[in-house]
């Protein structure tokens, strides 16, 4: 109870105690007035008939009290506190209240105990006026004017009441009755005051609220620059927002415009779809509406502008008046309409991407279906793109895919779809292919016109594409369909003829299913461990001897037995699949190799195959020679061979890193299939090797007479003898053959003629039962026979 009223004035509000403080200011200087003048004229009329202490000293003190705190409260009046402030002097004042009106009130008790009987009453009428007047002048503090009272009168009241005098007890109820009256009188006229300041308070938020409110809607107008726009049904007027100038150009609409002005300066294209329904505002459940349409600016260009509208209805569900909103979307439905073409076109040649495309392919199928017609499809791509794009850089790759785009648009006919799919492939879609004369032998023309040098930069460029064409419903019936047929033959065009046309036929797609079947065997002959090596033996023709083996893949099928790698060529061409065989290969042989040697058995040199895919990922020497290491054979035991494939394109760097690492690690470098590739001659001087394989189809081709396939044979012979490279010949499977590879001077010979590929544990046996002389046994009953003796004898002194 003590601690309650300093907790009300700590939980009052700011708007109170700003309102209680401003009213103490002219309160409590008045208060203490009022006991100034009570105690300095109580104190003189009682001089002389109390003790100089009762009338001089006490009243002496508690004025000095009362003029400290007056002179307080005045400094105050110069300046304007803060709430906590305030706070403090609001309980500084019910304390100082408390402690004034105790020193009164015991001066009082004290006068009246020392006065003759007859000054009594005056005495208790002086000190009890005197508590109610300073009581009044806190109002704005009841809790500070109770004490006042209280501690005040309550002395004196006290001690009239037990003076045994009924007269001084009816004064004291007397004092009792009017104190209640005026507590409660003065409890009424705060809790009022109270009242007042917080209806007033809530009124000033209500209006600042309102006033915010009005300014937020204001400002977020003019920062969004939407118009505002208000048409009264009854009239022709429209009412603007300020927007009008700054969004639409039009300052001179703010002043209100007539119906027929707006409409004039709407799009001609969207009029017909602006406007509200005469029979949708009798409707009281349409209340809101959302438009789009072009509007003519005051610059001259039509914005798009995005309305929402709203009908004003009175009690009686009546549409009154139109309000709504302008904004202005341009800019989005820019933004929106780059997005789209960003997302259906390809940035660099400005086609049809590969989703346009796509949409396009099924838009033409679906008309084909409802028109009985047929759509065509060509696929293209741009031969050794990668050549060109490796070999003069990503700029002139790109200006080459750029002039195909453009010329790939010329020659496309009326209707057709020229897209860009990736990279270097692009197609056409020729919807209503029956009637648009369009015919392989034209497109064939078409490629041809397509197909001429450009320059770029100063340099010429040789443009080649390859086609693949494909025709629905002949070569499918749906957009994949189609599309994988018109692939299928692109493939078969790059395979068989590049710059040429092939057109789909069912073959290519039986040939598909079975390199796909051939891929499968080759993943599941590796999972399973189907693929082993069989040895080749490689005869010297000189001396006889066995030099070494070619490790040949062969596989275990599970029903058709033993299988030669043509059945999964097509493992070869897959980059994963391919290196996967390779290592399989390695790991046999070496681990053949090294149970060879523990064995003791003379092996020689064992050559292994490489393909462009084991270089492409540039680790492929290390992979070797780190399972030589394991398997402590030295690298001058194995020789790889390689085919001129490996060279060409962007593999030419990875290629001569390799081949040079294993070149100086020992190991011999055979150049497979000399002769059938490119840029031989370059090869031989650019990379090192040590052996040339003549190709199997000039081998197969030599007979007793001489033919240009034996002039070819030993050209081969001789360049390689001049560059101190072996050669070694291999297909061979006759005498007659022998016999003249031995007068032409070939160093190695391989073939069936000598031995077939076989397993790993008949190698042994073979070296260790091969005679020498066998080769000159052979060769005796060829038609050459008489020159190959005649050889021998040089050759085997």
């Amino acid at each position: 109870m003590f601690f309650r009223p300093f907790k009300q004035v700590a939980q009052s509000s700011d708007v109170l105690l700003r309102e209680q403080f401003a009213r103490l200011r002219t309160q409590i200087p008045l208060m203490y007035a009022l006991m100034v003048i009570d105690s300095a004229f109580l104190g003189l009329a009682t001089y002389g008939e109390v003790p100089i202490t009762y009338s001089l000293g006490m009243p002496a003190m508690l004025l000095l009290g009362v003029m400290a705190r007056a002179g307080l409260w005045m400094f105050r009046n110069f300046k304007a506190p803060t709430a906590a402030q305030i706070r403090r002097y609001l309980v500084g004042t019910i304390i100082a209240s408390a402690l004034l009106s105790i020193a009164f009130g015991l001066w009082g008790f004290m006068l009246l105990g020392a006065a003759t009987p007859a000054r009594g009453p005056a005495i208790a009428l002086f000190v009890f006026v005197g508590s109610i007047s300073c009581c009044y002048c806190l109002q704005a503090l009841p809790v500070a004017g109770l004490s006042v009272l209280v501690f005040g009168a309550m002395p004196i009241t006290l001690r009239l009441l037990a003076s045994g005098d009924w007269y001084l007890a009816g004064v004291a109820l007397t004092f009792l009755m009017v104190s209640f009256v005026v507590v409660r009188a003065m409890a009424g006229s705060h809790k009022a005051f109270t009242a007042a300041l917080e209806a007033r308070s809530e009124m000033a938020d209500l209006v600042a609220a309102l006033r915010d409110s009005e300014e937020r809607y204001r400002l977020a107008s003019q920062a969004s620059s939407d118009v505002i726009w208000d048409v009264p049904l009854q009239g022709d007027q429209i009412g603007w927002s300020s927007a009008v100038g700054t969004t639409l150009g039009y300052p001179e609409a703010l002043a209100g415009t007539t119906r027929q002005w707006w409409i004039d300066r709407i799009h001609p294209e969207d009029r017909h779809r602006i406007g509200v329904d005469a029979a949708a505002l009798k409707d009281p459940q349409f209340t809101n509406w959302t438009q789009e349409f072009r509007v003519l600016a005051g610059s001259g260009d039509y914005l798009t502008m995005r309305s929402r509208g709203f009908v004003v209805r009175d009690q009686d569900g009546r549409a009154t008046r139109l309000v709504g909103s302008l904004q202005d979307v341009t800019a989005q439905r820019r933004y929106e309409s780059e997005l789209r073409f960003a997302a259906h076109y390809d940035p660099l040649t400005q086609l049809p991407n590969r989703l346009l495309f796509a949409e396009r392919l099924d838009a033409a199928l679906a008309n084909a279906r409802q028109g009985d017609g047929r759509v065509g499809l060509i696929v293209f791509d741009v031969d050794r793109f990668k050549t060109i794009n490796d070999s003069l850089g990503h700029d002139a790759g790109d200006a080459l895919l750029c002039e195909v785009a453009a010329r790939l648009q010329r020659i496309a006919p009326p209707g057709a779809t020229a897209a860009r799919l990736a990279g270097d492939e692009f197609a056409i879609i020729i919807p209503g292919l029956d009637h648009s004369g369009i015919g392989t032998t034209q497109i064939a023309a078409l490629l041809a016109e397509i197909s001429s040098p450009m320059t770029f930069a100063g340099r010429h460029i040789d443009v080649s594409l390859s086609a693949g064409f494909a025709a629905a419903f002949r070569d499918g019936n749906t957009a994949d369909e189609i599309h994988k047929s018109a692939d299928l033959a692109l493939y078969a065009a790059k395979r068989d003829c590049r710059g040429g046309l092939r057109e789909f036929n069912r073959g290519l797609r039986d040939a598909a299913e079975r390199e796909k079947h051939m891929l499968a065997d080759a993943r599941a002959g590796l999972q399973a461990d189907w693929i082993v090596p069989f040895y080749q033996p490689k005869i010297c023709l000189k001396t006889g001897d066995v030099l070494g083996f070619e490790a040949l893949l062969r596989w275990h099928h599970p029903q058709q037995g033993l299988r030669s790698p043509a059945s999964i060529s097509a493992a070869f061409e897959d980059p994963t699949t391919s290196v996967q065989i390779t290592d399989r290969m390695l790991e046999r042989t070496i681990s053949d190799m090294a149970r060879w040697a523990d064995q003791g058995v003379q092996f020689g040199r064992i050559a292994i195959n490489g393909s462009p895919e084991d270089f492409r990922r540039g680790n492929f020497a290390e992979r070797i020679l780190e399972r030589l290491e394991r398997a402590k054979l030295p690298p001058s035991m194995l020789e790889l061979e390689v085919t001129e494939t490996v060279f060409l394109g962007q593999l030419a760097e990875n290629v001569s890193v390799a081949l040079k690492t294993l070149s100086e690690a020992g190991i011999q470098i055979a150049l497979d299939d000399f002769g059938t590739g490119y840029a031989s001659l370059t090869h031989l001087k650019q990379f090192p090797v040590d052996a040339l394989k003549i190709d199997r189809s000039f081998v197969s081709r030599l007979t007793m007479v001489d033919c240009e396939d034996s002039a070819i044979v030993g050209a081969v012979i001789e360049l390689a003898r001049s560059l101190k490279i072996t050669t070694v010949a291999e297909g061979v499977e006759t005498s007659t053959q022998a016999a003249h590879l031995i007068v032409k001077g070939c160093d190695i010979g391989q073939g069936y003629l000598f031995s077939r590929p076989m397993a790993a544990e008949q190698v042994g046996h073979f070296t260790a039962s091969w005679d020498s002389q066998s080769v000159p046994q052979l060769c005796g009953s060829a038609d050459w026979a008489a020159a190959a003796r005649q050889s021998y004898r040089e050759r085997f002194r």
